[in-house]
């Protein structure tokens, strides 16, 4: 016993108790049927979106020595889809005992055009150190690291925007953290119709540059009526704190544009299903 460092890390997530776990409210279902109901949130995705506390984390191992990540570095801060990014960074043992680490790299998708898990993991390496020694360890990242699956697309898919970078020791031991800025090099269909929610008109370039005027006062006039707020900052980020301790406007990106129009009908001078029509007309004749 101790002659050999263990340096395995866990591939699931340990809960404190079962009735933690996502599956709970469908198992053992009934009638022969079992429902899938976890979607994305498989997990150490579920129980980051709970933010529930669990007995061991997924990607967590035991050690008879420490590690200490140090000097994050990218290949670029700013790139293209196509291109991808290398992430490194330095990992020095700093205890007396040699052993193996493994780095985590999960992925933040900062605004995301669809609900999405708050970070992914897209990458890992395995590092054997000496006591003392430091190593740099790097791990690719390319295209699908950064795309997600839009149905309405039918298709994988990249968005513009920043991403973290998180560089870990499990999922919710987080030792390092970069941020970049991607480039989608996709040229997408323009799929906004009528009914087609605040947030689908911000995820579209085309959409946002049309609606997202509108929306900025929307959010004055949500401002006025609730109370509180102001912008966050961020491109295509828009905040209204309201006095009931909610974000009014992040509710209404979830509502389809028309229906919050009509909601604020006395603030525009056009009946809402006009402009929502003259929206659309400007998307698909640029589409």
């Amino acid at each position: 016993l101790g002659r050999v460092n263990p340096s395995g890390k866990l591939a699931e997530t340990y809960p404190h108790k079962l009735a933690d776990t996502p599956a709970v409210l469908n198992w053992p279902g009934g009638a022969g049927v079992v429902r899938y109901g976890e979607g994305l949130f498989i997990g150490y995705r579920y129980y980051d979106a709970k933010q529930m506390p669990v007995q061991f984390p997924f990607g967590f191992g035991l050690s008879y020595t420490t590690f200490e990540y140090s000097n994050p570095q990218v290949s670029a801060s700013s790139f293209r889809d196509v291109d991808g990014v290398t992430v490194s960074v330095d990992v020095t043992n700093t205890g007396a005992v040699a052993g193996k680490e493994i780095v985590q790299l999960y992925v933040r998708d900062k605004v995301a055009g669809l609900v999405r898990p708050d970070k992914e993991l897209k990458g890992f390496a395995k590092v054997e150190l000496a006591p003392g020694e430091t190593k740099t360890v790097s791990i690719e990242l390319d295209f699908r690291a950064f795309a997600f699956y839009h149905p309405e697309y039918g298709q994988w898919i990249t968005e513009d925007g920043e991403f973290d970078l998180l560089i870990a020791a499990s999922a919710t031991d987080v030792r390092q953290t970069v941020t970049v800025t991607l480039e989608s090099t996709l040229t997408l269909p323009c799929i906004l119709d009528k009914e087609s929610t605040i947030r689908e008109w911000l995820a579209d370039p085309r959409g946002q540059v049309v609606a997202g005027p509108v929306f900025a006062q929307m959010q004055g006039l949500a401002r006025r009526m609730f109370g509180g707020g102001g912008e966050e900052e961020g491109e295509g980020r828009y905040n209204t704190d309201s006095a009931i301790g909610m974000d009014i406007m992040e509710m209404f990106k979830d509502m389809p544009l028309v229906s919050v129009l009509l909601f604020m009908q006395a603030a525009f001078d056009r009946h809402p299903e006009d402009i929502v029509a003259d929206f659309l007309q400007q998307v698909h004749d640029t589409a």
